[in-house]
């Protein structure tokens, strides 16, 4: 196999991987790109002292799966691709490119950072080389990035109140949120709550702009009290979590 497709098999196989070992790490879990911006800055960071790494950046809408060279988003990278010491920073800058967005709510992309750790000997053989350049691009970091374009009517920080809840029992019962704002909401945690218990979804997620999200509850769930209601944490603009809601059915 030629280093190449040897090259393109090893960032796929990055995908499966987790990040729990990387060494490089962002400056927050998210990224708002206000339309008003010319350009918006990310920190890269080496938290590695005793080795550099080599960084990819690129984004894209949606599909993890898309590597650097397929990516077709209204942004530019400076730099796409740069070494990085141990214990030093790198600047990102992501630029609009001003292709039309949607101007009546935020657009969603996502930022990955792809990095190569270092090989901790040189290869033997040919089958150690092709094994050793799978795992430099083991880890990868993906963050999201808000478009916001200009004249939204309302605030961002407004939209988690705007929301509304209902319950729809059934296999499984769902606690169905719908968001009329043109902003995400990302929710850290969202439980139901009945006489006092609180009965965590089994998963959280994102309801995007003018749209409505599913979220399943325990088989246990089937009948109600009319006093049940909904408890709820989001994560703001910054990464942190909401001091926890509360809102009716």
């Amino acid at each position: 196999m030629g280093c190449l497709s040897r090259l393109k098999v090893a960032l796929c196989l990055c995908l499966a991987f987790a990040q729990a070992q990387a060494g490089v790490i962002l400056s927050g879990t998210r990224q708002v790109y206000a339309e008003v911006r010319r350009e918006i800055t990310v920190q890269v960071r080496n938290d590695d002292q005793q080795a550099a790494r080599l960084v990819q950046v690129w984004m894209d809408d949606g599909d993890a799966r898309q590597l650097a060279e397929h990516s077709e988003v209204p942004f530019s990278i400076s730099p796409p691709v740069f070494r990085l010491d141990p214990g030093k920073s790198q600047s990102i800058r992501l630029a609009y490119t001003r292709e039309p967005l949607a101007g009546d709510r935020e657009s969603l992309f996502w930022l990955n950072v792809l990095e190569v750790p270092p090989q901790t000997r040189p290869a033997q053989t040919e089958a150690e080389e092709e094994r050793q350049n799978q795992l430099r691009f083991a880890f990868r970091i993906r963050t999201k990035v808000f478009f916001r374009p200009r004249g939204l009517a309302s605030n961002a920080h407004d939209a988690p109140g705007q929301l509304t809840w209902t319950l729809h029992t059934g296999k499984p019962a769902v606690l169905r949120v719908t968001n009329p704002s043109p902003f995400h909401v990302t929710f850290h945690e969202v439980a139901l709550v009945m006489g006092g218990q609180a009965v965590p979804t089994e998963q959280q997620g994102m309801v995007a702009p003018y749209a409505s999200l599913d979220l399943a509850l325990p088989p246990l769930v089937q009948t109600v009290p009319a006093d049940a209601r909904v408890q709820f944490q989001y994560i703001d603009d910054f990464g942190g979590f909401s001091v926890p809601r509360w809102a009716p059915l």
